[in-house]
This record gives C-alpha cells, sequence and structure tokens, in this order.
C-alpha cells in the first residue's frame, strides 16, 4: 500500500482523453484511489471528441500523452513528430460476433455472407482476412461482402438481418454476448493463434511526446498500472465511474461481463517479445491487405520503448 510520507515533489502530466475511451477510466481511477496524492502527481486530463482530436493535441502539444494504436505512432513519426508509444494499454480482444441461433458455427461459413465492420482497416478484421485465406481458402474482403456498420449499431443490423456477423468494439461485443441472444463465433486471440502469432498482442499503446520529462512520464505510467489493480477489484469505483458518465451502461445486468472483458485486454507487461508480437502482426495485415489499407508499408521499431516500464 502507497503511503502519503513517499510522495515527491509533485509532478504534472497533461493527459488526452478520447471521449468515451478507457484512458478516461483509468485517469479517474488514478484520482478516486488517492494515486495521484501519494505519487506526487498531478494529471490534468482533458478529453477530446474524437480520436483525430487526440492526436491533433498531442502534435500541437496540448497533451503531452494519449492513447493510440501501434501503428499510428509510426505514422505520427512519418509525419516529422517526435513520439513514442512509452507502454501498451490494450490487447486486441474481442472477435466475431453472431446471433446466438445462427447456423454460421466456423469461421468457413462466413463465404458468402454479410459481415459488419467498423472500418476496413478494423485490425481484427484484417485478421480474420487473413485467418480465412489460410485456413477456409476464401478471402471474405471478396467472398463475402464486408459492410461499415458503427460498432453500437451492429445489434440493430444484426437482428433486422442486414448483417449475419459483425466485429465490434470489444465493449460492444461483450455486452452482445452477456444478453444471450449472441454468441463469439471466434476470438482474436484465436484468430491470432490459428496464423501462428501470439494470442496477446498489445493493439493500443500509452504514446508520449519525446519533450514529456521522463521521470515523470514513468510515474504516470506507475499510476496507471497502479490504478488498473484496483479497478479490477473495486466494485465501488464502477459504480462511482457509471455515475460519473464515462461510460453509458444503460442495463446494469452487463456490467459484470464489461469488467471481465476489459480486464482480459489488460496486457500483463512490456518487453521485446511483445514488440516482437507487434512487429509479425503487422507484417501479416500488411501481406493480406496491402500497404495501402494497413497506411504503412513496415512498422518504425523504433517508435517503441521499453525504458518506462516501472
Amino acid at each position: 500500500m502507497l503511503l502519503a510520507g513517499q510522495a515527491q515533489a509533485q509532478r504534472s502530466i497533461s493527459v488526452g482523453l478520447q471521449a468515451g475511451g478507457t484512458l478516461s477510466w483509468v485517469t479517474y481511477a488514478i484520482g478516486y484511489f488517492g494515486i495521484d496524492r501519494d505519487l506526487g502527481l498531478k494529471v490534468n486530463a482533458k478529453t477530446y471528441a474524437s480520436k483525430d482530436a487526440t492526436r491533433v493535441a498531442l502534435r500541437s502539444g496540448d497533451a503531452q500523452v494519449v492513447v493510440d494504436d501501434f501503428l499510428e505512432v509510426t505514422l505520427l513519426r512519418q509525419k516529422g513528430f517526435d513520439v513514442t508509444a512509452v507502454y501498451p494499454f490494450s490487447l486486441l480482444t474481442g472477435g466475431v460476433i453472431v446471433p446466438a441461433a445462427s447456423d454460421i458455427r466456423t469461421v468457413a461459413d462466413l463465404k458468402g455472407k454479410t459481415i459488419g465492420a467498423t472500418s476496413l482497416t478494423d485490425k481484427t478484421l484484417l485478421i480474420l482476412r487473413a485467418y480465412a485465406r489460410a485456413r477456409a481458402g476464401f478471402d471474405p474482403q471478396t467472398a463475402s461482402q464486408v459492410a461499415s456498420v458503427s460498432s453500437p449499431l451492429m445489434e440493430q443490423f444484426m437482428t433486422r438481418g442486414e448483417i449475419q456477423a459483425g466485429i465490434p468494439f470489444w465493449h460492444h461485443g461483450a455486452r452482445m454476448v452477456s444478453t444471450g441472444k449472441y454468441r463469439q463465433l471466434i476470438s482474436s486471440a484465436d484468430l491470432l493463434r490459428g496464423l501462428g502469432l501470439a494470442p496477446n498482442v498489445p493493439l493500443l499503446y500509452l504514446i508520449a511526446r519525446n519533450d514529456t520529462d521522463p521521470e515523470t512520464l514513468r510515474l504516470f505510467v506507475k499510476a496507471a498500472l497502479l490504478a488498473e489493480d484496483r479497478m479490477k477489484r473495486d466494485d465501488g469505483y464502477w459504480d462511482a465511474m457509471l455515475k460519473e458518465g464515462l461510460y453509458n451502461l444503460p442495463d446494469r445486468a452487463q456490467l459484470p461481463a464489461l469488467r471481465a472483458q476489459w480486464a482480459a485486454g489488460l496486457p500483463k507487461g512490456w518487453s521485446s517479445a511483445d514488440l516482437n508480437n507487434t512487429l509479425l502482426l503487422t507484417r501479416k495485415m500488411i501481406e493480406v491487405a496491402g500497404p495501402d489499407v494497413v497506411g504503412l508499408t513496415r512498422l518504425d521499431t523504433r517508435a517503441f520503448n521499453t525504458r518506462f516500464r516501472p
């Protein structure tokens, strides 16, 4: 347990939050549990309307740290912005969801069906394409129809029969399955395993400006990890977080499923092996979809730094 007497001279860090993103859960927990006070860290969190807005904030210096995916840190550096991925924030989780009564039982059954995805660059969709090509002999992009559907609307589209399968964001997928009306056809982890890749590949990272004070940044990473550990076992926090409006959950019966899926997506550490797994995944995505869809020709491994581990 941390003691107030251990607190050092207060440092401060500016954190850019995407509205509805889980980094807001963590920064709220840092304050809720008094971790900021115990570590002598002031977290100046500001919420932005979209992921693009957080990227602008990071580039301009309005935010020192944001959460973004493993491709974006390379893209930012290619554009001349001095940023680095300093710690994994979330693993690639979720998967392909189908109605519970659907006759779709394997990935092979997706051939000729309509699949809902948030975008053609959705990471799970790209992995599904690679898996289907390797294990079922078809590419869903050409042998099926991929429809652009926002994650919150996946359930409606599936109910109306406009799509027969969907790849929603992890939290929507967890909530859908918890109702008993839907089931997971295959998880992202099993798609990765089927391709011979590690199932615990980080998707999102804490990405920081290189002019951020290293010790302050290391302290923030420590605070985030301490907060996540407390979040896993504190019921009161989740009640407070929902009352704060950090997540819209009309049916509280879905909270256990939401919490379990969130916890399952937490990285267990940060090492060169994790980075290598990310590199292998990127190569597989480029091989399947091409550099134009993925957005780059190779991952810049220099954009990742493991020295900020607590």
